[in-house]
């Protein structure tokens, strides 16, 4: 029988994979993002942003303050991966979000997983020229077409078995022509397995694209129909299941950030089930995904975690990096 071993989650940020000094690079582009919200869940300008905010980000521009914050995500993935070598998983489960990647605004299931023997990254196309975002397609795998070999087996006892929760699941047996798993899959294999060959199952929530993002409360319940699934496995593994993104970006929200760890490590399922859908909207909508892994992770304690909000403007631009590991 497969075993559930264990869960861990991790932000995947681009300002993960570059050094603060380029961060200045990143932020230059949020001045033209037309995804950002302010921490009501308003859609705002840059502009906008910055008028609300005064001088309240001051203090976080500080380049020494850049530098612990990144040291502190830098030890944090370190230990991850450390876990994950004591673990000797099998198989990955990676919850992740899809960025149209592999689908478009012409096909957008709400949860999809690939079951197929090996699956492929896609690229970086259109990225904006400089060192921040060549650094970023390296740690992401979409400098070029990567392939990864998946665990068909198991893949398909996970679909069966979320079918028979009445989870009407879309599945991938290959990968869409002219198209690559993008970076929420990428990163963990780069940053957390290094050289080490583990098979990989991806699976897609819609958390960014309206209307059919699932809610937070759906989501703990697929990720606990998830868990169900691998237990009933007849495959022999060892299983780790991984909740790649989030927490808040592009705009810093501290609050949402703290209160869905808390409700994590407090193993207290009603807070995430009713996490405000209205402030997990862009980035902080992968906070979905933690939502997912701590479903299957239910009733297991947190070994450990570690939260730094990272900002980058003075308008509260950034990102919440999150970093935790069930027991």
């Amino acid at each position: 029988m497969a075993n559930l071993v264990a869960g861990i989650g991790t932000s995947h940020s681009p300002m993960l994979l570059t050094n603060p000094r380029l961060w200045l690079e990143r932020a230059d582009q949020d001045r033209r993002n037309r995804e950002l919200h302010d921490l009501t869940g308003r859609h705002v300008t840059f502009d906008e942003l910055l008028e609300q905010a005064g001088d309240r980000y001051a203090a976080q521009m500080d380049p020494q303050v850049w530098e612990e914050r990144f040291q502190t995500c830098m030890s944090s993935m370190d230990r991850l991966a450390a876990d994950l070598t004591e673990l000797r998983p099998d198989v990955l489960l990676i919850v992740g979000d899809d960025q149209e990647e592999v689908f478009n605004a012409s096909n957008q299931p709400a949860m999809g997983i690939f079951w197929g023997d090996r699956w492929r990254t896609g690229t970086m196309e259109g990225a904006p020229p400089g060192e921040f975002f060549d650094s970023v397609k390296t740690g992401y795998a979409m400098d070029d077409h990567h392939e990864f070999q998946g665990a068909p087996e198991l893949a398909r006892d996970v679909i069966t078995g979320l079918v028979e929760a009445e989870f009407d699941i879309a599945s991938l047996a290959t990968t869409p022509p002219n198209t690559g798993f993008g970076h929420a899959y990428g990163f963990i294999i780069r940053r957390l397995l290094g050289e080490r060959p583990v098979p990989v199952v991806p699976i897609l929530l819609n958390t960014y694209y309206p209307p059919n993002q699932p809610t937070p409360s759906r989501c703990y319940d697929f990720g606990a129909a998830i868990a169900r699934a691998v237990e009933a496995s007849p495959v022999d593994a060892r299983v780790v299941i991984v909740a790649s993104g989030g927490l808040s970006h592009f705009v810093v929200d501290e609050e949402i950030d703290l209160q869905t760890l808390d409700a994590i490590r407090n193993n207290d399922e009603k807070p995430l089930r009713e996490l405000p859908v209205e402030r997990l909207q862009s980035g902080a909508s992968e906070i979905r995904n933690w939502v997912a892994v701590a479903g299957a992770m239910q009733g297991r304690e947190v070994a450990w975690s570690e939260y730094a909000p990272c900002y980058r403007t003075l308008a509260g631009t950034g990102c919440g990096m999150g970093f935790l590991r069930w027991a």
